[in-house]
């Protein structure tokens, strides 16, 4: 795999993730159960993290 398909990978993960997050964001603001809220927020919050993966890995082939 070259490095511009490589890029290309990356960029479409970063897509999902931030797909995945925006999703988590709009359900933590309409569940009204607490516990179901934290663990909402919890897995947005994972999904941040890969954002920021994505990210650097997009840096490190660019």
């Amino acid at each position: 795999m070259n490095i511009e398909m490589l890029r290309k990978e990356f960029k479409e993960i970063l897509a999902h993730e931030e797909r995945a997050k925006n999703f988590y964001d709009h359900y933590i603001d309409q569940v009204e159960d607490e516990e179901i809220r934290k663990q909402l927020i919890d897995i947005r919050d994972e999904e941040a993290m890969h954002i920021r993966i994505a990210k650097k890995l997009i840096e490190y082939v660019s």
